[in-house]
This record gives structure tokens, C-alpha cells and sequence, in this order.
């Protein structure tokens, strides 16, 4: 599924980013290993893995992250909008956060395994919520090929090939 986001993403000559968190750096690391994505589709990305991160190179503002907590839709979906500041020749930014493993702001409503993605694309945000069980390294080869699949749906539906 990850490589036929790259030769999508390489078809239609899309830059990709990623801001991540709760994956530290596992997405960039995918998308990086195939056919050109590093010359051609990959940017580059920036791991936020603590909130001061998020609150110095990013710009989200402290009380913001403390309302709604490191790991949630609300904090992602800032995440890949300040993001764009970062990465301006990125057509594409995919923002993670979540709870990979136990700890964080995990919930009964929101356990481990719980992870938030938004995809900022032409302006407009896609955002995703998503458990996902397994040990930490199978949650990130799963997450990584939803967050492939939906960027092929996001691209598709605007871009028809």
C-alpha cells in the first residue's frame, strides 16, 4: 500500500511531510524506502514526540495542548497546519499522534492503541481516528498502511488518474 501511495503521490509530482509524534519518525522512515521518494514525493518530517516541541517549533500554544491533551484530534490537526509553516514546498502533511504504548493521556475512552492523523491537502484537513491492538511494532506497520490509504482516497478523489 506504501508504495503505491509513492507512485501515486510521484505521478501526480506531490511533496510529502510528516509530523509526528505518537510513530516517532516510523512514517517518514516508510515512505523514504521506496522508488525516489526520498528525490522525488519526501520532504522530510519533524518528531514531536514531547509537547515542547510542539510548543516551540510548531507554535501551538501550551493551553491548547493542556485542553485537549498531547494525543488528540485536536492537537494533530494543529499539528499539520502549523506544520505547512515548516514544510512550505509540501503539497501534502500527514500530522500522528496517539497512545503506542501504555501511558501518555490514555483513557477509557481513549486507551492505548488509540492514534489521530490529519492529512492536510489543498487547504482542506482529512482527519482520522483509529485503534489499532498489537505490540508497538505491529500498530505502526498497520497505522502506516492506513495513513497510505487514505492519502490514495484523499489524492484520487481530487486528482483522478
Amino acid at each position: 500500500m506504501i508504495k503505491k501511495c509513492c507512485d501515486l503521490l510521484e505521478i501526480n509530482h506531490l511533496k510529502i511531510a510528516f509530523i509526528e509524534s505518537a510513530s516517532s519518525g516510523y512514517l517518514s522512515s516508510q515512505f523514504s524506502i521506496y522508488k525516489n521518494s526520498g528525490a522525488e514525493i519526501l520532504l522530510g518530517g519533524l518528531v514531536s514526540y514531547d509537547p515542547s516541541i510542539k510548543t516551540n517549533i510548531l507554535k501551538i500554544e501550551p493551553a491548547f495542548i493542556e485542553k485537549y491533551t498531547a494525543e488528540s484530534a485536536e492537537v494533530t490537526e494543529a499539528m499539520a497546519m502549523y506544520g505547512k509553516n515548516l514544510f512550505t514546498q509540501a503539497d501534502i502533511i500527514v500530522a500522528c499522534t496517539g497512545l503506542l504504548k501504555s501511558g501518555g493521556s490514555a483513557t477509557e475512552i481513549k486507551p492505548e492503541g488509540t492514534f489521530f492523523i490529519s492529512i492536510l491537502y489543498l487547504n482542506k484537513t482529512y482527519n482520522f481516528h483509529y485503534f489499532i491492538d498489537g505490540t508497538p511494532s505491529e500498530k505502526l506497520a498497520i497505522l502506516s498502511q492506513y495513513i497510505a490509504k487514505e492519502i490514495i482516497e484523499i489524492i484520487e478523489e481530487i486528482e483522478p488518474c
